[in-house]
């Protein structure tokens, strides 16, 4: 056994602003360090410094009906070790319909270009680029709800990814919860 210890710190701006009457500017900086210490296992040690830049517009179709299109800036760089380093661009595009007596559905695609440097198989970079690949990716989720009695609630959630280097990948889950 040995001691592993995190720590993390994050200073955060957020800027909301509504114009036009279905228009809405969200936009968020986000500047930070995310530490890991494990006293067995070196190649899990990382000191990394962050900022992200995510602006995004969304159109307010309706009172349920929103759509998204949203840009993020990302870099990480490890300041121990392996001194990785990641810069990733995210665009995307996500919508979101709820009606509040019976469903509730949206989803999201997003493309992310990651520039990374250092050892893409380890612990670090894991980490650093969330479990994605060095390169292109593409994201995709879908998730739908709908209350089926007073009672009763169903979700279906479904996942994907693609990266240059791997086949694509589905997840999905299917839940029922009961209220009682």
């Amino acid at each position: 056994m040995g001691l592993q210890s995190s720590k993390l710190e994050s200073h955060q701006i957020n800027f909301t602003h509504k114009f036009a009457k279905s228009w809405l500017l969200i936009a968020k900086g986000i500047s930070g360090t995310n530490e890991s210490i494990s006293e067995n296992f070196q190649a899990r040690n990382y000191i990394l410094e962050t900022f992200e830049v995510s602006p995004k517009i969304s159109y307010l179709l309706n009172s349920q009906t929103r759509f998204d299109i949203f840009y993020n800036s990302v870099g990480k760089e490890n300041t121990i070790n392996g001194l990785e380093v990641l810069s990733q661009q995210k665009l995307g595009a996500s919508f979101a319909y709820a009606n509040a007596e019976k469903i509730s559905i949206n989803g999201e695609f997003s493309f992310i270009d990651n520039a990374f440097k250092g050892n893409a198989f380890s612990p670090v970079a894991y980490q650093m680029l969330e479990g994605l690949q060095p390169g292109n990716n593409y994201t995709w989720r879908l998730l739908f709800q709908k209350r089926i009695t007073k009672y009763l609630d169903a979700n279906l959630n479904y996942n994907g990814r693609k990266s240059q280097t791997s086949n694509t990948v589905h997840t999905g889950s299917l839940q029922l919860r009961a209220f009682f």
